[in-house]
């Protein structure tokens, strides 16, 4: 029998809050507290309702004669792409998962790969299964998480320095975090390059001793150390007692560099993963496919929402006669992305941990995933399993929806 039609489309800026305000990195001003979660809600005409966000389409703006980064160029994406589509015709379905894209909408879901994640939602709801079934099934009961909100927070608070990330460290660890990432890179801008270094070790060492032996430590540098591999190499030799588990973004992605890093890793006597990817906005970039045949990196990193679940099911496909494991990016995606990625990891087989921004809840119905030491369990829900609170969208939200019919 035919899908159900896609009827009516919605977008609606919503607010999401940090539990905190976060420092800067090592490109960039302090992140702060809020931030905007562009959702969009695609409803068929049998009573089906999915759910994708377009932040990464909205942060493309580049001045108002453009309609990238608008909501009416947003408005007329949906309705040219979307609206009047059955749910039933974006993807391929073999033995009850997603094989690949119909060719109709391949480059539609290469450039907007947000969007394919609704489409597994819409087709997840319309069959009455998980979007992690669709994915290849479920291949772990509970998917691990790390707490991504260290950033430079001894300068937010510089009379405690260092001790103020163990502090927050130590406090995310009480609320049942076995996970911590921490933002190092201070030789490249906000300090002297020497005493940017020092600060690093020293925060990675306080964070350790706040979190004890038995938590997970990783380093994202934001290519804070391009062009001083010296003063990476200090930092690795003076944090080997810490036992990082990896070290991301040390320097840019460069074939060169990275057989350098990874000589020196192994020099050093360190098994921190190399990870990257982040940055990959049209993934796998040559760079990418170069630092995988090389045996270069352990980790490869595009973001979950921007590269969306059929573009990652491609990448998975093309890392699988390799040992780089998948660890998509999931800064900047609000509650959806904590969703979305939860879903992908539950079904990835080489998946390693989903980098969770702590949000406070905004507009999201509870369900039944809950947190436990460190871990998300799976959704049991069709589709992503996800719902917005009809109450609490029309009390503070509903005034800022744009209606496409």
């Amino acid at each position: 029998m035919p899908g159900q039609t896609i009827a009516e489309i919605s977008v609606t800026p919503v607010p999401v809050h940090y539990r905190k305000e976060l420092g800067r990195n090592s490109r960039g001003e302090n992140m702060g507290r809020e931030r905007t979660e562009w959702l969009v809600r695609a409803r068929a005409d049998g009573g089906l309702e999915g759910l994708t966000i377009a932040n990464r389409f909205m942060r493309k703006f580049t001045g108002f004669d453009s309609s990238e980064g608008t909501v009416r160029g947003l408005e007329a994406l949906l309705r040219e792409a979307l609206l009047g589509k059955r749910v039933d015709e974006f993807l391929e379905v073999s033995d009850g998962q997603v094989v690949g894209v119909k060719q109709a909408h391949k480059q539609l879901f290469w450039d907007h790969g947000w969007m394919s994640i609704l489409a597994f939602d819409l087709l997840g709801r319309d069959m009455g299964v998980s979007a992690v079934e669709l994915l290849g099934g479920q291949v772990r009961d509970w998917v691990p998480a790390y707490d991504t909100t260290l950033y430079y927070q001894d300068m937010l608070n510089p009379e405690k320095g260092a001790a103020q990330v163990a502090a927050e460290a130590g406090e995310s660890h009480g609320d049942g975090y076995r996970q911590f990432k921490m933002k190092v890179g201070r030789p490249g801008r906000w300090m002297a390059p020497q005493v940017g270094m020092e600060r690093d070790v020293e925060v990675v060492l306080a964070v350790r001793e706040a979190v004890g032996p038995d938590a997970a430590i990783m380093v994202d540098a934001n290519f804070g150390y391009d062009g001083r591999l010296d003063l990476l190499e200090d930092f690795i030799r003076e944090t080997l007692s810490a036992n990082i588990f990896w070290l991301e973004e040390m320097v840019t992605a460069d074939v060169g560099d990275y057989r350098t890093l990874r000589r020196m890793r192994d020099r050093l006597g360190t098994n921190a993963l190399l990870v990257c990817g982040e940055v990959d906005r049209d993934p796998p970039s040559q760079v990418f496919v170069d630092l995988v045949d090389n045996g270069l990196i352990d980790g490869y990193q595009p973001d979950t929402v921007s590269a969306g679940f059929s573009r990652w099911q491609a990448l998975e496909e093309w890392l699988a006669s390799t040992d780089v494991r998948s660890i998509p990016h999931n800064f900047g995606n609000s509650n959806f992305g904590a969703r979305a990625t939860l879903v992908f990891g539950a079904a990835s087989p080489t998946f390693v941990s989903l980098e969770d921004e702590r949000y406070l809840p905004n507009v999201y119905a509870d369900d039944d995933v809950s947190f436990d030491n460190g871990s998300y369990s799976v959704p049991a829900g069709p589709g992503l399993g996800l719902a917005v609170d009809a109450d609490v969208y029309q009390r503070k939200f509903a005034g800022h929806e744009v209606l496409i019919r």
